[in-house]
């Protein structure tokens, strides 16, 4: 992907708190990242300090993986202003976000 938006600090800061999560519950970080497991340990041990080298990168390490059909149905809301529909929506993208790839579970 070539693009001249620069997403070095997004990605630190994903990786950051992806770290934290890793510290408090490694099995939440696993569908987050789309990690194995046993990589959840290794994150949680990176000091901050050398997740800085991170920023290096200024093409978007990590995609969201929520279903067209949630995008579609967001963006539907978000165009429309309804409050209710983005809630209900918004409500329930942890769901959505954390399903493996193709939404086969």
């Amino acid at each position: 992907m070539n693009t001249e938006t620069d997403f070095s600090i997004i990605n630190y800061q994903f990786l950051l708190k992806a770290r934290d999560l890793a510290k408090q519950d490694p099995d939440l970080v696993v569908p987050l990242l789309g990690i194995p497991k046993e990589l959840a340990k290794p994150l949680a041990t990176v000091p901050a300090t050398s997740l800085t080298s991170i920023i290096q990168v200024k093409e978007p390490l990590l995609m969201l993986r929520a279903e067209t059909w949630w995008w579609e149905r967001l963006f539907k809301a978000l165009n429309s202003g309804n409050q209710d529909e983005i809630n209900a929506i918004l409500e329930h993208a942890c769901f959505v976000t954390t399903s493996p790839r193709g939404g086969m579970d």
